[in-house]
């Protein structure tokens, strides 16, 4: 019932059955996809729709700071993509693909670590990619740290969830060369993600050494070989940081002050709200009540996880020792990402263990964990007394097995019937509200592109003061986020929040970031901005539409967004008449149109 039910089981290699796990990786990663949903054009594809578009070329923006930032985004994965939208177009579909491809490189990832604990037959893999494609906790971001996990859009960051558990698998195995290689794909996606690595792998070496399953020759000469292809496929990024005129240059400005101004949560653990950490402390408890029932079995796993753990540990303390930024920007807290991914796995593992006989005694807690683990909430933490009671109670197999098999199954059709498919009505529905507020921004885009001049700038809705999470509030939140605006229209933006970022690889731009949101966020009222845009030669307003307004008042607008002039323009050169609003995409409300 231990750890002896899987150490006889061969844990396989990549190669082996590669095909079986890339057959079931890829309808996993569909299911999830599916799952989860996807939306194009939100949250931090703020930062890498314009490096697409190729907007720091454009001459309306030579002096925009934030914009000419970006030629120092250095994510392998950006260079390589710079000016895609000018020479293929489809940018939409690109990131769609790409996030599916993200999610394969996570699932094959999962299916080598789990082959370490005795995942290897079909019917297993197949199992265990279910449970992970409805683990809660593998959803959105992660606790105390906000790493992405499985996200509804298409970010960089999170293909290096992959490479990640592929370089743990790799060095587990023994096979430090490609773990290496896999450590450099890492650095060419996110340079601070790769140096991660370094505890949990180095960790793994020396339980591999005390278990006398390597030598100190054989993984220094391994990691030595590995080294090449690692500092070719870091170059293009580390030649993009040194190529910042500002990399390495004393700030004038609190680093840290900087960062409870814009987000400390992957930073400064004061700045996390206990709940988030106390949600953290249970997916590690997870996570290491999950492993330590593998035994020797999952012994590697075991010591990167506790390198896992060791560095979010260093990350708490070092804000307390420096301030430097090239230290405090490896943002050791967002690690708690692999706490999140080893913890899946090693609970998905576990219940696809205890599903193969649904005769024996832990098929019913078996059952309970994938219904445990798919709820929302905290409710996955109820996992942890179930298996620390099949580990310590030892239970003979009584005759009447009904008694386990038919609570186990009606526990298992909840889960398929019921909780499944509400989580992904639940997703629908919020990405509902994501894709109703690109469309919209996209509309105010089109309009603009065609009927203002290309230097035109532009006043944007400032982040709403909310105080719940009700839909309407969530649905005004999302309509704040201007990503795609900019990607749509090539016209510029005078400030928004979340391009605050750019201070981290700009410290130039602090100042001015700082000072427009602080100016733009004390206006609370259309003439307070109006006013404020014509003192700061800001051509036009957009803002959210006020039903006391006549529709004449808007030069354009759609169902929640309006356009104001407040800077004259030249007639001939914007086009269109003035005389009237157009409205694009206006809708009678119906009564599950959320109230605002």
């Amino acid at each position: 019932m231990k750890s002896g039910v899987v150490a006889g089981r061969r844990a396989i290699s990549i190669s082996d059955a590669f095909a079986e796990t890339l057959v079931v990786a890829v309808f996993a990663s569909a299911l999830s996809m599916l799952h989860k949903g996807f939306v194009f054009g939100i949250e931090n594809n703020v930062f890498h729709l314009p490096i697409v578009a190729g907007l720091y070329d454009e001459p309306q923006y030579h002096d925009d700071a934030f914009i000419q930032s970006l030629r120092h985004f250095s994510s392998g994965v950006w260079l390589l993509l710079n000016n895609y939208e000018r020479h293929f177009g489809q940018s939409q579909s690109l990131f769609f693909v790409l996030a599916y491809l993200s999610r394969l490189l996570s699932f094959v990832g999962f299916l080598c670590c789990a082959s370490l604990v005795g995942i290897v037959d079909r019917r297993d893999k197949i199992v265990f990619s279910l449970v992970l494609c409805f683990t809660s906790f593998l959803e959105g971001d992660s606790y105390a740290g906000t790493g992405g996990l499985f996200l509804n859009y298409f970010t960089h960051s999170e293909i290096a969830n992959g490479t990640i558990l592929l370089a743990i698998y790799f060095a587990a195995k023994g096979r430090f060369t490609a773990a290496t290689i896999a450590a450099g794909v890492t650095f060419f996606i996110n340079a601070f993600m790769a140096c991660w690595l370094v505890p949990p792998l180095a960790l793994i070496a020396v339980s591999l050494l005390a278990r006398r399953r390597a030598t100190i020759g054989a993984i220094c000469s391994q990691t030595l070989v590995g080294l090449v292809p690692c500092l070719l496929l870091a170059m293009p990024v580390l030649n993009n940081i040194v190529g910042n005129s500002e990399f390495g240059k004393p700030l004038d400005f609190d680093f840290v002050n900087y960062l409870h101004q814009y987000f400390a949560g992957h930073v400064l653990i004061d700045s996390i709200p206990i709940k988030e950490i106390l949600s953290l402390a249970a997916v590690t408890l997870l996570g290491a009540v999950a492993l330590y029932w593998f035994g020797a079995a999952a012994r590697e796993l075991q010591a990167a996880y506790c390198g896992v753990i060791l560095l979010y540990a260093i990350g708490i303390a070092v804000p307390f020792i420096t301030s430097a930024p090239v230290v405090l920007n490896l943002h050791l807290l967002r690690s708690s990402t692999i706490i999140h991914l080893l913890t899946a796995l090693a609970t998905a593992a576990l219940a696809t263990n205890w599903l193969r006989d649904d005769k024996a005694p832990t098929f019913l807690p078996g059952c309970l964990i994938v219904v445990l683990m798919s709820l929302g909430d905290l409710a996955f933490s109820l996992c942890i007394p179930i298996i620390l009671s099949a580990y310590f109670t030892q239970v003979s197999n009584p005759s009447d097995t009904s008694s386990r098999r038919i609570p186990g199954y009606l526990v298992f059709a909840v889960a398929l019937m019921i909780v499944w498919p509400w989580s992904i009505l639940q997703n629908i529905r919020f990405n509902r509200l994501f894709a109703e507020s690109v469309q919209e921004w996209t509309d105010v885009g089109n309009w603009v592109r065609t009927s203002t001049p290309p230097t035109a700038m532009f006043l944007v809705p400032s982040r709403p003061r909310i105080g719940g999470m009700s839909e309407a509030a969530i649905s005004d939140l999302m309509l704040s986020r201007t990503a795609i605006f900019e990607f749509v229209s090539h016209r510029r933006i005078w400030v928004d929040y979340k391009r605050g970022a750019a201070a981290m690889w700009t410290p130039s731009y602090y100042r001015i970031w700082r000072a427009r949101l602080t100016e733009v966020e004390g206006l609370n009222s259309l003439d307070q901005r109006l006013a404020y845009a014509r003192r700061n030669g800001i051509g036009y307003v957009i803002d959210r539409c006020n039903p006391a307004l006549a529709p004449s008042d808007a030069i354009f607008r759609t169902e929640r967004l309006c356009v104001f002039q407040a800077v004259a323009q030249d007639r001939d050169a914007v086009g269109g008449d003035r005389g009237r609003p157009e409205i694009v995409g206006a809708r009678v409300p119906t009564n599950d149109t959320p109230t605002r």
